[in-house]
């Protein structure tokens, strides 16, 4: 039926219960208490009687949003999926509790009641007597639209203010989910989990110890069949809180954070600066030794500064690899990105970034093997019709820092006093360790840090002492630069250091929609013959590539490569 009608028949003096109407409900609470729970099911359940023992009304199955807030409609699937139906003509009338169950934003209400009456489709709002069917309807469900939402920014000061006064008091906030310790309410005191406890120990050792990654942490955990406190998996962001959080060293912390906005559920985060933050061992015992709890998160602050200046820095960290920034989708015009190959961790695939962001059905353009890749560009590099005057020039301008013998003496002097101070620092720790100063476990830790340091030098004070006698046997080195192009561009520097000049990009695309069959166009820095057509290839070549693996139901297949250079453009 129609509103033109269901007005003209309730202006007539007939109840609504008395017009033949499909009528669904609507049902909402803001929490998954069980409480909540119980009052969302008599909800469901009263409406669905009421629905169905009036003979005139045809039942249409309701919609329920459990656990979730009225202050944001987008997160309430249920809701949106009962507007679309509404749309698509499914009923004429929704039945609800009370205003605040449809939505406590005043213009939300209007406005998705107005949409609902666009389609036809009237709203009653049982406990506040709201038909808005009714042409006075918008006047009081402004009026009491806006006594929900005054509620909700009251409640919401109610909790904030009970809240600072609880930090005041030194009460330990939050729930009873910290991973590791039980809450006491009666005492208001934390006590120690031991199986958890023991979890939590691990991470911080893996991590500060052992120095594994926040993500081998947790594939770690979850390949063990640990699980979180909410029993799931666990996740990196999980365990960046867990060793970020004071209370493992027993501190008492509050004023992490606090929302600005009722409305938005925006929230401000404080910096550590900030927070409210005290030794309190006696309400809340440690699980993890200061020392630890300190060393971890000092590596996990600076992996953080690390990233945040990679991200600053996006020229620096494009150019991190040999292909980084120089392989291009042709579909969509999208870079490619360096991941390890699952299979086989000894090679290296290039993916385009939007299939990796969104999966195989945004993109599929074909993966490369930076493998592959390699055996292509140590061929074309005899094949290239490159000067070789101004290859020697390029090439002699990445040498000349090496020529000069006073350079290479001033890193060799500079490392060799770095390895002397590091001895420096092992003699006073053992100094420390014989007074007592310092735990065994400490000066194993801190003395094996010292001798793993003292390695990494001496292997790049050999490597110093290595170029600097190859400059000697060498001589002048301008003199034999033909020479390293022809015979020493299969080692790996000349290589890298002679693609990254003379590549400027190359882009990817399959042939004929052949998922083996790739075209690569190469295209060079290197400018080459002005007077020749840039728009014609220099070079067109085929490569094929065996892989798969020779495993049980594993089959091995080839790959083809058309490669087409031309010169920079």
């Amino acid at each position: 039926m129609d509103l033109y009608t269901i007005r003209n028949e309730l202006n007539k003096g007939i109840p609504l219960t008395s017009i033949k109407l499909r009528v669904t409900d609507y049902a909402r609470v803001s929490t998954d208490h069980l409480e909540q729970k119980k009052s969302l099911q008599n909800q469901v359940e009263h409406f669905e009687q009421y629905i169905k023992e009036n003979p005139n009304w045809i039942y249409v199955p309701g919609y329920v949003d459990d656990g979730i807030t009225g202050t944001s409609d987008i997160k309430r699937d249920h809701f949106m999926k009962m507007i679309e139906d509404a749309r698509r003509g499914k009923f004429d009338l929704i039945v609800t509790k009370e205003i605040s169950r449809f939505s406590r934003n005043t213009l939300d209400s209007i406005r998705y009641t107005r949409e609902l009456l666009s389609y036809g489709v009237a709203v009653l709002f049982v406990n506040d007597n709201i038909n808005t069917a009714m042409p006075d309807s918008e006047l009081r469900l402004t009026i009491m639209a806006s006594m929900a939402q005054d509620e909700v920014r009251r409640l919401s000061e109610r909790v904030k203010f009970g809240m600072n006064r609880a930090i005041e008091r030194g009460e330990i906030l939050g729930n009873d989910l910290l991973y590791g310790y039980k809450k006491d309410k009666n005492t208001n005191t934390l006590y120690i989990i031991d199986e958890e406890a023991k979890v939590v120990r691990k991470i911080f050792e893996l991590y500060a110890i052992e120095k594994l990654s926040l993500s081998q942490i947790s594939k770690i955990l979850n390949r063990e069949g640990i699980r979180t406190g909410q029993n799931k998996k666990w996740c990196i962001s999980t365990i960046s809180r867990m060793i970020e959080n004071p209370k493992y060293k027993g501190y008492y912390c509050a004023k992490k954070s606090e929302t600005i906005d009722y409305m938005t559920k925006k929230i401000k985060h404080f910096t550590k600066d900030d927070w409210i933050m005290y030794e309190d061992k006696k309400r809340i015992p440690p699980i993890v030794e200061d020392v630890l709890w300190n060393r971890a998160n000092h590596r996990l602050m600076e992996r953080k500064k690390d990233f945040m200046l990679r991200r600053e820095n996006k020229h620096i960290y494009q150019n991190r690899y040999l292909y980084s920034a120089k392989i291009y989708c042709a579909t969509h015009h999208t870079v490619f990105h360096r991941r390890v190959f699952r299979k086989n961790k000894k090679d290296i695939t290039w993916v385009c970034s939007l299939y990796l962001r969104k999966g195989k059905s945004f993109c599929d353009s074909p993966n490369i093997r930076e493998s592959e890749l390699d055996v292509i560009f140590n061929d074309l590099i005899s094949k290239f019709h490159i000067d070789v005057n101004e290859v020697a020039r390029i090439l002699m301008n990445y040498y000349r820092p090496l020529e000069e013998d006073t350079e290479i003496d001033d890193g060799i002097q500079e490392i060799e006093r770095e390895i002397n101070q590091v001895k420096a620092k092992k003699d006073k720790l053992l100094e420390l360790s014989l007074q007592g100063s310092i735990s065994n476990l400490e000066f194993c830790e801190r003395n094996n840090q010292f001798n793993e340091k003292i390695r990494r030098l001496e292997k790049d004070l050999r490597r110093l002492k290595k170029e600097q006698e190859e400059l000697k046997k060498n001589g002048n080195l301008t003199r034999g630069l033909v020479n390293i192009l022809k015979q020493k561009v299969q080692s790996k520097t000349i290589f890298d250091k002679f693609i990254s000049l003379f590549l400027d990009r190359m882009i990817v695309s399959h042939m004929d929609n052949d998922k083996k069959r790739m075209e690569l166009k190469v295209f060079l820095s290197y400018k080459g013959d002005e007077n020749k057509d840039n728009q014609e290839p220099i070079l067109e070549h085929t490569y094929e590539f065996k892989r798969g693996y020779d495993t049980k139901g594993t089959k091995r297949y080839k790959v083809t490569y058309l490669v087409k250079c031309y010169y920079g453009q």
